[in-house]
């Protein structure tokens, strides 16, 4: 049986202050196909530091890794991405799911990266999804869900592309007892269907007592333990009726069946703010003292009150890339739009002014670009319907940085200055946002970037992609 990753005396060494620290050390490891490994261990014991080493999301300092017989260390970076978005899932301790993306954009995300179609991809994230109790949430956003619900979407995301490796950190973290016995029924039905090979760290006895072989990491060192045997499940639990998972909310208007979003509107409402404000106050001696308070006070809760709402202004009005298209002769037609989610609260735009780069020989290298004139001093209302902003550039140049092949990384930077008030009166505050889109090069075909990305025959060419910014 060949292995399926091969790890040879790893070693991961931080410089410290009084010494250097070895977060792993001399780490020898072979995980066959199928196979359940878990590895135990203490907070800082250095897991989560030998998952980023064996997913080669990190560089060890010493020793080698292979994955079904090649060389890990010897692959470029972009062999390197290729081969991780193909063959190996991971879910970290953080569940890193995209704040822009719903469940289902987030799920299916790797297998449109990875070149699948559309309805594929979103066809088998919806499945997985539904399995791990998640099929009526599918269009919400990261911050519309709990941490339970959060991390079985981004193990739904791990398992998308059907890797053959299965990298886990602390899955059942913020599950509750009943859900964490699904999740694992789930994930053995599923390593039992596919065959895939899964590496695990936990601190928790449940997980690792369904391993093949069980490991106790301490101070970097890795030893084989002894298996330890399933907790014993509270027969509370056991007899309880209903779903294991938690039901949806009730008042979910009933929703439409999911269909792919479309290219470049994957970017979704940010997370809502909440500001808890302290007040204090001590004991004052004198009149004099008990005034200056006062006044203190005051111009506190007036600075204080100009910082909510500018974090609110940022969290609540949402401002984006809504669509862009090359229109020949090196032409760009875009538009931003504006919205705003707070419709009790009004807010008004003078702007925005843009800047548009192309990323050359790893700069930014800007662009010419129109836009309607007068439209940088006009004051626009921003309101719950999009407010587009029209703009056109020209990019066509012979080199540029090819982060995914065949496509343009552009970056469009937005100034404004926002106000409660039509007539900007009170306080004013500017906003800057950075959007990052990769762009299809219109003089290629769509054969062309298939062929240059090692994408499947009749895959998805998206003419661009929008992307969090980095």
């Amino acid at each position: 049986m060949s292995v399926v990753l091969s790890a040879r005396n790893l070693s991961r060494i931080y410089p410290a202050r009084r010494g250097s620290i070895a977060a792993v050390h001399q780490v020898s490891l072979e995980i066959q196909p199928g196979e359940f490994v878990a590895v135990c261990g203490r907070s800082g014991s250095g897991k989560s530091t030998l998952m980023a080493l064996l997913g080669a999301l990190a560089r060890p300092d010493h020793g080698t890794l292979h994955f079904e017989g090649t060389d890990l260390l010897q692959l470029s970076p972009h062999k390197l991405a290729h081969l991780r978005s193909r063959r190996m899932g991971f879910m970290l301790q953080t569940n890193s799911l995209l704040p822009g993306l719903t469940a289902l954009d987030n799920a299916a995300l790797p297998g449109l990266l990875a070149g699948e179609s559309q309805n594929q991809a979103y066809s088998r994230a919806l499945t997985l999804l539904a399995r791990l109790g998640m099929g009526e949430r599918w269009d919400a956003f990261p911050h519309e869900l709990s941490g339970g619900q959060q991390r079985r979407v981004s193990l739904a995301r791990a398992l998308q592309h059907e890797p053959s490796l299965l990298l886990l950190d602390e899955p059942t973290s913020n599950l509750d007892p009943l859900a964490e016995e699904e999740i694992l029924k789930v994930l053995q039905g599923l390593r039992d269907e596919r065959k895939f090979a899964i590496f695990a760290v936990t601190h928790g006895d449940q997980l690792a007592s369904l391993a093949d072989r069980v490991f106790q990491m301490s101070a970097g060192e890795l030893s084989l333990t002894a298996k330890p045997s399933a907790p014993a499940f509270p027969s509370s639990l056991i007899d309880r009726r209903g779903p294991v998972f938690e039901k949806p909310p009730q008042n979910l208007t009933t929703q439409e069946t999911p269909t792919p979003a479309p290219v470049g509107e994957w970017r979704g409402p940010a997370s809502f703010f909440l500001a808890t404000l302290i007040l204090g106050a001590a004991l004052l001696l004198s009149a004099d003292r008990i005034i200056a308070w006062s006044q203190g006070r005051q111009l506190w809760a007036k600075q204080e009150k100009k910082r909510i709402t500018e974090e609110i202004a940022f969290r609540q009005l949402r401002a984006d890339v809504e669509s862009i298209e090359a229109i020949g002769d090196g032409n760009v037609r875009a538009n931003l739009f504006l919205q705003n989610y707070d419709s009790s609260r009004g807010f008004f735009v003078l702007g925005p002014s843009l800047r548009i780069f192309y990323q050359a020989n790893g700069h930014w290298d800007s662009v010419p670009q129109e836009t309607p004139e007068g439209s940088e001093a006009k004051i626009r209302e921003v309101v719950p319907n999009k407010t587009l902003i029209p703009f056109q550039f020209r990019l066509l140049p012979s080199k540029y940085d090819e982060l995914i092949r065949g496509y343009f990384h552009i970056r469009i930077t937005s100034n404004m200055v926002i106000s409660e008030t039509r007539e900007a009166k009170g306080d004013l505050f500017e906003r800057q946002d950075d959007y990052y889109i990769y762009l299809k090069d219109p003089r290629l075909t769509a054969d062309e970037i298939r062929r240059r990305n090692g994408w499947v025959a009749g895959s998805v060419v998206p003419p661009w992609i929008a992307m969090p910014a980095h």
